[in-house]
């Protein structure tokens, strides 16, 4: 197994959420558990042109990639980095016409990395992009809609000449993007202005009171402010301290928000029940005021 910066977390099987991370270590508040580069990135829809495509910065004004005129950059160094990303992209646009919609543009990116690379593991990565939880199977009818609409715009757009990769392994990439699909921030951290895909981060699993947060494109104000620019990473850090063996977990959703929000938006979005201590906690307290209700009448 390719780690590369991973020896202090490990892959585990938990009883009732596949797979997990626990922590190999101690940790403490604050500390950096792991950094990850994003598998794939793409900014949103809206923003394409005034967001570098790079390193995600805002720019007042940013550089156009003069031959799909539809990539923007900070300057030449953001352009050269993208460019083993955004070559086939370039063309693909060329071709087309015109640039899909990011789900489209997400799913076409992690394709042709795994055109150049293979599907086995990457680099750093803990489990492959196949492995990753799709969810289709949970999909309703109106999903699996919108999933066979985008299909088929990613066949339209994916060039002929590209390899050719079949409808179920399509569709589980595009399962992959919508589940696991991680926001992106700008440098203040104010906006969400794309969105990633981490394998890594992936294998964390919920809880309504994590051990740890994800902070993107590493939180370090001085680089942000500097004029070079830094890769374009998240990283997953500590927010109490954590023993060696203890689970790693994070907040899929805002957990500043009422527990039965938070459940059903768990339940749409990432298709479970939560059954964290916190929300069964709620559960058992929502229990006893229905059964004391019930008793007053």
């Amino acid at each position: 197994m390719t780690k590369g910066g991973m020896e202090a977390v490990e892959v585990f099987t938990t009883e009732g959420k596949g797979r997990g991370l626990k922590a190999q270590k101690e940790f403490l508040p604050g500390d950096v558990i792991f950094a990850e580069p994003a598998y794939a990135a793409v900014v949103f829809d809206s923003l394409t042109h005034v967001i570098c495509h790079t390193c995600f910065k805002r720019q007042e004004r940013l550089h156009r990639c003069g031959q799909c005129k539809f990539a923007f950059y900070c300057d030449r160094t953001c352009q050269r980095a993208a460019w083993l990303s955004h070559k086939n992209e370039c063309s693909a646009i060329k071709r087309h016409g015109k640039a899909p919609t990011e789900n489209i543009r997400l799913a076409a990116r992690i394709l042709w990395k795994m055109e150049r690379e293979g599907s086995g593991l990457s680099e750093g990565c803990l489990v492959s992009i196949e492995e990753l939880q799709n969810h289709v199977e949970s999909f309703g009818e109106e999903e699996k809609k919108e999933l066979r609409a985008d299909v088929e715009s990613f066949l339209e757009f994916w060039p002929p000449h590209c390899q050719q990769f079949g409808m179920q392994l399509i569709s589980h990439i595009f399962g992959v993007v919508i589940c696991n699909g991680f926001t992106l921030s700008d440098q203040r951290g104010l906006q969400a202005v794309g969105v990633g895909i981490f394998p890594n981060l992936c294998q964390a699993n919920h809880d309504c009171w994590p051990n740890c947060t994800v902070v993107f494109n590493n939180g370090n104000h001085e680089a942000v402010r500097s004029m070079f620019h830094t890769q374009m990473r998240i990283e997953l850090r500590a927010l109490n301290k954590i023993s060696p063996g203890d689970e790693l977990t994070v907040s899929y959703v805002d957990f500043l928000s009422l527990s039965e929000e938070r459940r059903k938006q768990l339940k749409k979005q990432y298709y479970f029940d939560c059954t964290c201590e916190h929300c069964k906690k709620q559960l058992k307290d929502d229990l006893m005021l229905a059964v004391k209700a019930g008793d007053s009448k």
